[in-house]
């Protein structure tokens, strides 16, 4: 049995693992265009502030490779034909399989502005972009796009010195995911750290001979800028299927259990689109923790042993700048949530019914079986009220949260 994986992010290497544990006779070949070593993406930001270096963010040590007997290809995918069940690289040719797994991710999506070709534009999606950035060395900078790597970009930027303009279309920092209460401390977090950060921006142009020199917004103000850094999205990484007959549709469309309708191919992470996604997991949030489940469930698939993708309660972490970041459930604001704030940290609690689905905590770290388990159980608020100690996980001499504060 041979198990085709392209793409070597952590969904791909998660089902490589799971492969070899079901069926250790079985051939495993991991295609990437990317380099040999599979790597951690959410690192990219660390290694160009000096924090991490290369080495720190391979997944596993160069000998689990030869232990697990996962044969790695430096190569392209070109195309996939499903009768003959090959797979075409660009420097290979056609490869057979027996088991496909679609893990190509996604591409950064740049905005089709006016000198969009400009060299100095940047974006945080793969391990090329550190290096141009470093190349680049700017003095002032713009970073549009206001979602998590918009704000790692500006980290990222200000950490060498750079002067950062940082443009967000929206009225409020990610409205569809903040409160206004969270949104507040979100952007005064960014400000703190001098980055000059302006609600209701967009761009209208990105000027330069050649290169960047600054950017013009549709307000008509010109801003001086070597670099732009690009945050605004991303989308599926599967044009390489085209024509193919492996149904897409946003991404490759999967069943419960990761598998397409076409024989012998899985799809998992940021590339695949369930057809009926679980509920207590929201159906356009590309991130780790979900690619690497649904790496584990596809592997299973594609081993012979298929299982349901069962995410339990969603939860995703991040940081702006120094401010930690934790989601759990379904936490998209609502008039029905109940938050405790004391200025500079907040823990938001949202319901439904009554019934506790979500929770959203800033500059508080929380007991992630606690919070998961208090959503699993649908609890109201009345009923976690007299277990709030339970739930906050901070260090020593850390201000306990709902001592003091306000409630809202």
């Amino acid at each position: 049995m041979h198990a085709l994986i392209v793409g070597n992010g952590i969904a791909g290497v998660t089902a490589a693992r799971h492969v070899r544990k079901a069926r250790p006779e079985a051939r495993i070949t991991l295609v990437s265009d990317e380099g040999r070593v599979p790597y951690a993406r959410t690192a990219l930001m660390y290694v160009h502030m000096g924090v991490l270096s290369w080495a720190q963010t391979a997944l596993y040590e160069e000998r689990f490779w030869d232990a697990n007997r996962i044969d790695r290809v430096v190569d392209r995918a070109l195309g996939v034909d499903p009768a003959a069940r090959t797979v075409t690289l660009a420097e290979v040719g056609p490869v057979g399989y027996d088991a496909l797994l679609v893990a190509t991710g996604s591409t950064p999506v740049v905005p089709d502005w006016l000198g969009a070709g400009l060299a100095g534009i940047h974006t945080l999606y793969g391990r090329a972009d550190v290096p141009a950035l470093d190349a680049t060395a700017p003095r002032r900078a713009v970073v549009v796009g206001g979602g998590l790597i918009g704000v790692e970009l500006a980290e990222m930027l200000r950490v060498r010195g750079c002067a950062v303009a940082f443009l967000v279309r929206e009225p409020s920092y990610l409205p569809r995911v903040l409160s206004m209460v969270e949104s507040a401390l979100v952007a005064a977090e960014i400000r703190r750290h001098g980055v000059d950060l302006r609600f209701g921006a967009e761009v209208a142009q990105v000027e330069g001979p050649g290169r960047v020199t600054g950017v013009v917004t549709a307000s008509g103000e010109r801003i001086p800028a070597e670099a732009v850094g690009v945050g605004t999205g991303v989308r599926p990484n599967t044009a390489w299927l085209d024509g193919s007959g492996v149904e897409t549709d946003r991404g490759v469309l999967v069943d419960p259990a990761l598998a397409t309708t076409t024989p012998g191919v899985w799809a998992a992470g940021d590339c695949a689109q369930l057809r009926t996604p679980p509920p207590s997991e929201p159906p356009t949030r590309p991130i780790w923790y979900t690619a690497r489940l649904q790496g584990a469930t596809a592997g299973l698939g594609m081993a012979g042993q298929p299982t349901s993708y069962a995410p339990g309660v969603f939860y995703n972490s991040a940081k702006f700048f120094d401010l930690e970041y934790q989601v759990y459930g379904d936490a998209t604001p609502n008039d029905s949530d109940r938050t405790w704030t004391d200025g500079h940290r907040s823990v938001r609690f949202c319901t439904d019914d009554g019934r506790l689905v979500g929770i959203s905590a800033l500059g508080v770290r929380l007991r992630a079986a606690v919070a998961r388990g208090w959503i699993a159980e649908g609890l109201s608020m009345d009923a976690t009220e007299g277990r709030l100690a339970d739930l906050p996980f901070d260090p020593e001499f850390t201000r306990r949260p709902f001592r003091g504060g306000t409630w809202q």
